[in-house]
């Protein structure tokens, strides 16, 4: 899929007018509206220009604002050609510095290239981030330069849960009462991690992994690939209860599912992680791997 470096990548066309004052970006259509991925700036130490195509760009890989205040904030991007084209392979770790609002640098930080059982490439970055405003990530792989500002805010001024907040109790549809939801399901065959609510997990004190995502009308084989890797993992985590909520209400994805506006989101998927307390421990918005997935479960169970 190309990508351009001059607006969002999200999917929030399909959601217009489900809900009044709700918009879900994603990982689709391009639109205005600061969605999922942005490439502000690029250059390249070469004698390619912005209009050929080549040189570097940074894709963001998730909603802005959706980053508050903290200690190992994640951060996803796409590496891109100028003209937003992304590329398919790059090199296992991207160098890089974190610079304020003021344009001070904070240090240098290094980006983890992710794909395992995934159809495209990402790299994910963990920040400290002090204060509010916009921050920059400035990635220098193999003498190129790339740019990608980001929004910071305080906790407690983001619409839906972020690290550090308690989740609310919810009942999720499951297969025995799905809630005016249909189909629970869209994966195909349906996935087994609806047999239980969110309200049941939280009341019980379990170790929860609840990611909200439709495998059916993701565009670009982001979110059916999430949902199968937690599937080829959660064998290997016995102690941990996974589940699943879908995006729309109906097949024809015309109306916003309730597990959507429980929760407050303005973007899909999402995969909250949360401990025995009810308490958000992290949060992996629109796209993870095997490997990195599995090192966040492994946290979660220490």
């Amino acid at each position: 899929m190309d990508v351009s470096v001059s607006s969002p990548v999200s999917r929030r066309t399909l959601l217009a007018g489900a809900v009044a004052g709700l918009a879900l970006a994603a990982c689709g259509d391009a639109d205005d509206d600061g969605g999922v991925a942005s490439a502000p700036s690029s250059k390249s130490d070469g004698d390619a220009g912005p209009d050929d195509g080549r040189g570097l760009a940074l894709v963001r890989f998730f909603d802005d604002p959706s980053t508050i205040i903290g200690n190992s904030r994640r951060l996803v991007f796409g590496l891109a050609q100028a003209d937003g084209t992304l590329r398919e392979e790059g090199p296992d770790t991207v160098n890089g510095e974190l610079i304020d609002p003021t344009g001070v640098p904070l240090g240098a930080v290094v980006g983890t290239r992710r794909a395992k059982d995934l159809s495209r490439q990402y790299y994910q970055f963990r920040v400290d981030v002090p204060a509010e405003g916009i921050y920059t990530l400035r990635v220098t792989p193999a003498g190129e330069t790339a740019d990608s500002s980001f929004t910071v805010v305080a906790p407690g001024a983001l619409a839906f849960p972020s690290p550090g907040d308690a989740i609310e109790p919810f009942d999720t549809p499951t297969m025995a009462d799905p809630r005016g939801v249909d189909p629970v399901c869209t994966r195909d065959p349906v996935c087994s991690f609806h047999d239980r609510t969110l309200a049941e997990l939280l009341e019980e004190g379990a170790l929860i992994a609840y990611l909200v995502g439709t495998p059916a009308h993701c565009q670009t084989g982001v979110c059916g690939p999430m949902l199968d890797v937690m599937l080829s993992v959660r064998d290997q985590y016995p102690t941990i209860a996974f589940l699943h909520a879908e995006v729309f209400a109906d097949n024809a994805a015309t109306k916003v599912a309730p597990a959507v506006e429980a929760l407050g989101l303005s973007f899909e998927p999402v995969l909250y992680l949360v401990g025995a307390d009810g308490v958000v421990v992290d949060r992996l918005d629109v796209i993870f791997d095997a490997t990195e997935l599995a090192e966040q479960l492994d946290a979660l169970v220490l």
